[in-house]
């Protein structure tokens, strides 16, 4: 009788790309909302449809396969946010914060990945978040000052520390509360509630730290 020939340990059963991909996205799905020591390695792999020895095959360890998800995750980020606010694409601080929400609608768990890492400190990567935080994402925000302070459209008072601060704050804080408020308010981060999100943030901005008939 012949014996059926054992399956090689570590070699993919789907293509490439997509058993890689497959595994980014469960280290996202499940990264997300269980702290990093409470995920395991076959948790991943049966949430991937995979064979959980891919992972080192890929990765080397779990450790590895989040580092690639967060490198994933942000890179995507910032070169989305870069693209949307870079040069002139941007008239009004409206458009910012429409842009940045097109962003988060296609990375929504950025914020959270962020807040467990850089403040809960929950992950394994805090050290390389907050290098491209700074080299990145506050670069792109002191932009957006720079933008419009140089069209004289902010008061001359405000401070531009304090501004990216302040956009900071209008733009991911909304994301870290998005589960608590669909659960405490019934609200869905649908198209209607983001572009009223668009409109409030745009008002605070454009009563408190643009001039007068400035932005519209």
């Amino acid at each position: 009788m012949t014996r059926p020939l054992p399956k090689k340990v570590g070699r993919p059963t789907k293509h490439h790309d997509e058993a890689r991909a497959a595994l980014i996205k469960a280290a996202r799905d499940k990264f997300v909302k269980k702290p990093y020591d409470k995920v395991s390695i076959r948790e991943l792999a049966d949430h991937a449809g995979v064979n959980s020895a891919l992972i080192k095959y890929y990765f080397e360890n779990k450790e590895g396969l989040y580092k690639a998800m967060i490198l994933e995750v942000t890179g995507q980020v910032m070169a989305n946010i870069q693209t949307h606010l870079s040069g002139n694409e941007f008239t009004s601080i409206s458009d910012v914060f429409r842009s940045f929400t097109q962003v988060m609608k296609q990375s929504p768990e950025f914020p959270l990945l962020m807040l467990k890492e850089v403040i809960l400190n929950q992950g394994v990567c805090r050290a390389f978040f907050l290098e491209q935080m700074g080299n990145s994402h506050v670069k792109v925000i002191d932009s957006v000052y720079k933008h419009f302070a140089a069209q004289d459209k902010i008061k001359p008072n405000v401070d531009p520390l304090l501004f990216r601060i302040s956009l900071m704050s209008m733009m991911i804080y909304p994301w870290y509360l998005r589960e608590l408020m669909h659960k405490m308010e019934d609200v869905e981060y649908d198209d209607k509630f983001l572009e009223a999100l668009v409109e409030h943030n745009t008002l605070l901005m454009t009563s408190g730290l643009f001039q007068s008939n400035e932005e519209s």
